[in-house]
């Protein structure tokens, strides 16, 4: 490990200790004692003997508390040196790269302009820690810059010393845990706290460096901001048409509140005299033209000073805008719509010397990147819904009987029937059709509202939760085109599990051939977006089946959007974990298929991955321009026809193969005798599912099948037992079975095979078979639970073999010490949580009090923050 990173460990770990004698002298003691036995492997008993002490004393929380806390101070000491080391693959970097590979300044600028990154953030539940932690750590990360960057300002270094502990001291006194349940504003207010303070400054410094780095002047935001919060219905009975309502609306206050202060700003800058600076006949024009709305004491105020004058009057037709976003009559002079808000910035730019432009382009930046609505909502509900709704009407208006019910060919005929049909007022069936329908046609209204009365990028897509064939998507035309949306809208199949993702190039073709969705096609410019989801593909059919189906499934997709002449934008349903697509993003996207991100790269953020990426300014900088760089990269490099694809003829043979016995291994023990209840009982998948870590249930409905639960909490499970399972088994089988040489070969040409492997050895890593076996034993009186330990125990151990040899390497990581020492400086304070979650299970088992399951609770959310990347 570096030195630096250890000084800064010893500092925190010593403020840790010092706070934890002030007010917990008792549990200094019981997490010393922890702490040496863990980090010097104790024998078992010794290691019972304390844990048992611990647990009995009144200290247990407290004790959680200091593991807890010394994790969160090291992912800060860690995110600092991240943050320090040279990016691999930033904006600056992409360019020289580009330019030493011959691509000209011309091939750069043209492919920029057309370039966009879609982040969508979601309300999946695995963000462990509260905001009033999230905040914390915001600060303590620039307390730690001021002590150990600026040396020479001792006074700045006190202070920041000072705040630190304030700051770890009052975290001391709080809960680690969630006391209420976590409601969905809840969640849109945690993310609009890390959009204004630290994710759109770094978007805005995005655009500065790609002006600088490429001397070109921004005409369109690099990024598109989504969001599934207030969105997202799936299985989530919480998303009302009220609460949709109310987030649009939130949303759109928050981004006009935000350009008042801008503008406040910009007026106390811009104090430049006519005397001094002329200005334009089409500024003294428009000034003249509205000058009267001043109020008396600005027009007195501000006669020689147009630009405080004209920022005035921009300010004045926001917050009418804000105020006739709700009156039943229309409010003059206010903004129509973002592009006139841009319009007054341009006028304005117009008369500014290039010295004193910096400050109005920030502004405009902001505007075109957020607009009057911030982040672009999806409409995420499952299939059946809407096919159930559709059915309701449809039998109403005498269209189609029993539509659910009946084959497709038919589903398609009726469906062709209706759209050829003038559209139907969802107004007048609304009192006419069950709760259900009418919840699903209010959703489309208030769509209509918002694309009318906020913004038409208010909403993005209406996504199709598990699509199975044609007609679902068909139905969702045939709605869309009752309130007029069709033009506006993109009707996204999302493709979950490994059957339905080989099932998508059929789909998509039939709809093709379809006239109205043809038509339909032609009205969104020939664009259809897909969504691919990773977390069901993978819990559906294990980690390598589920990699490799993705990207075959990809790369059949753009070779069809090819031959029909369409442009698949592609939407990665992508979580932190490696069983969720987490992984290094650069790598993933430079070797995808070639041509999948040529335009849009769109994918979720989720969970506790928002505030690693971006809770941090420098953090959510370097991710920025990281994936834009990669993204300039791949795009150019595909177009030019520069690019290897990553699974070339002589490898697919083999990826195949692999992809074939890891899923069928992993289906071996996911459908084996006693799994379900195994699960169950082997993991702390109950007390997981009573965190409250966000919104959504954990599972879709009430169901005693493995494949309703939700993805997320399967494998947060996994994880915290520290199998991680999801993430590895059926790779050691796989790969077995293929002679070592070829894979090590196929493992040198880079590529899809060389990601896939690297995020497998950093999760196996994290492994630790001999606590998972502490789990275990929780299991052991279910049937076969002998088993489907043996599977498991024996598949690690063939897969560990195997990564290490494909890898040629003694040690897992050993040619990235960076990353190792970052996982190996937390596992024994993570495994002392895991051993004190185990001895706190026992003890509940035979005494269900209210305070031992609050304590095992505190337990999951500092093995989170210990192992990371958990959901």
């Amino acid at each position: 490990m570096q030195q630096n990173i250890q000084v800064e460990l010893d500092f925190l770990q010593a403020l840790l200790l010092e706070i934890l004698q002030e007010f917990s002298p008792k549990s200094t003691g019981y997490f010393v004692a922890l702490k040496a036995l863990f980090h010097n492997k104790a024998t078992p008993k010794s290691l019972a003997k304390e844990l048992q002490a611990t647990i009995a004393s009144d200290q247990i929380l407290e004790v959680i508390k200091a593991f807890s806390l010394y994790h969160i101070l090291a992912n800060l000491v860690e995110e600092r040196c991240k943050n320090k080391q040279p990016l691999t693959i930033g904006l600056a970097k992409a360019h020289h790269d580009l330019s030493q590979a011959g691509f000209s300044p011309k091939d750069l600028s043209d492919k920029l302009k057309h370039l966009s990154f879609y982040p969508v953030f979601t309300a999946h539940p695995t963000q462990s820690m509260r905001r009033t932690f999230l905040e914390a750590i915001q600060e303590m990360y620039s307390d730690l810059a001021a002590i150990f960057d600026h040396p020479c300002n001792p006074l700045a270094m006190k202070k920041a010393k000072e705040r630190l502990g304030y700051r770890l001291r009052l975290l001391y006194k709080s809960h680690l845990v969630r006391q209420e349940k976590l409601e969905v504003l809840f969640e849109l207010d945690n993310l609009l706290y890390i959009l204004e303070n630290s994710f759109l400054p770094s978007c805005l410094d995005l655009c500065q460096q790609i002006q600088t780095e490429f001397q070109e002047p921004i005409t369109h935001a690099p990024l598109r901001l989504g969001s599934w919060i207030g969105g997202d219905r799936d299985g989530n009975p919480m998303v009302t048409n009220d609460l949709l309502r109310q987030v649009v609306c939130i949303q759109h206050k928050f981004i006009i509140d935000l350009y008042l202060k801008e503008l406040d700003k910009l007026r106390r800058e811009l104090s430049i005299s006519v005397d001094f600076c002329p200005i334009s006949e089409g500024l003294q024009a428009d000034l003249k033209a509205s000058y009267h709305k001043l109020d008396p004491t600005s027009a007195r105020l501000h006669p020689k000073e147009p630009f405080r004058a004209k920022l005035l009057l921009m300010q004045t037709k926001l917050r009418n805008r804000l105020i006739a976003l709700n009156s039943p009559t229309p409010i003059g002079f206010s903004y129509q719509n973002a592009s006139e808000l841009v319009a007054d910035i341009d006028l304005l730019l117009e008369n500014l010397d290039p010295s004193l432009q910096s400050s109005m382009l920030r502004f405009k930046h902001l505007v075109l990147l957020a607009g009057f609505h911030l982040l672009s909502l999806d409409f995420r509900e499952h299939r059946a819904v809407f096919v159930n709704a559709l059915s309701e009407v449809f039998s109403l208006l005498s269209l189609a009987q029993d539509f659910y019910a009946l084959p497709e060919a038919q589903k398609l005929e009726a469906l062709n029937h209706a759209l050829e049909l003038e559209p139907v007022s969802f107004w007048s069936l609304l009192d006419q059709v069950s709760l259900e329908c009418k919840r699903l046609l209010e959703g489309f209204l208030t769509m209509l509202w918002a694309q009318s009365k906020i913004a038409k990028q208010a909403f993005s897509s209406v996504i199709v939760s598990m699509t199975t064939q044609a007609s679902d998507l068909l139905a969702v035309l045939w709605l869309v085109k009752q309130v007029g949306l069709e033009k506006d809208l993109y009707i996204t199949p999302l493709f979950e599990t490994i059957e339905d993702l080989n099932h998508a190039p059929t789909i998509l073709k039939a709809l093709h051939g379809n006239p109205h969705y043809k038509a339909y096609l032609q009205g969104m410019q020939n664009t259809q977006e897909i969504m691919v989801g990773y977390s069901d593909s993978s819990k559906d059919g294990g980690i390598f089946a589920s990699n490799y189906n993705l990207h075959t499934a990809i790369g059949q997709l753009v070779a069809l959007g090819q031959e029909l002449g369409i442009e698949f934008i592609l939407f990665h349903g992508r979580g932190g974990s490696v069983s969720r697509g987490g992984g290094s993003l650069e790598d993933a996207l430079l070797n995808a298929p070639l041509f999948s991100a040529q335009s849009t790269l769109k994918l979720t953020e989720q969970g506790e991955m928002i505030s690693t990426r971006y809770l941090n300014n420098t953090s959510a900088l370097n991710n920025l321009s990281s994936i834009m760089g990669a993204l300039l990269k791949k795009s150019l490099y595909d177009e030019k026809g520069v690019s290897k694809n990553p699974i070339n003829p002589s490898t697919q043979a083999l990826m195949q193969h692999l992809s074939a016995i890891s899923y069928q291994t992993y289906r071996q023990l996911y459908t084996m005798q006693g799994f379900l209840e195994y699960f169950k009982q082997a993991t702390p998948i109950a007390f997981i599912q009573e965190l409250n870590l966000g919104s959504r249930p954990a599972k879709r409905r009430e169901s005693t099948q493995l494949e309703d639960l939700r993805a997320i909490p399967w494998v947060f499970a996994w994880t915290q037992n520290r199998s991680i399972l999801p993430a590895w088994y059926g790779v050691g089988s796989a790969l077995k079975s293929v002679d070592l040489k070829d894979l090590q070969a196929c493992y040198n040409e880079g590529g899809f095979f060389k990601v896939v492997v690297d995020n497998i050895a950093q999760v196996l890593l994290k492994v630790d078979l001999d606590i998972a076996k502490q789990y275990h034993a929780f299991a052991s009186n279910v049937p076969n639970a002998k088993n489907i330990w043996t599977h498991i125990e024996s598949e690690f151990h063939t897969s560990l073999e195997r990564i290490l040899q494909i890898r040629q390497e003694n040690a897992l990581l050993e040619k990235e010490d960076l990353v190792r020492e970052g996982i190996l400086f937390r596992t024994p304070y993570t495994n002392a949580l895991n051993c004190l979650q185990i001895e706190l299970i026992k003890v509940f088992k035979h005494n269900p009090k209210d305070q031992i399951k609050l304590a095992i609770q505190s337990t999951l959310i500092g093995i989170a923050q210990g192992l990371r990347n958990t959901g």
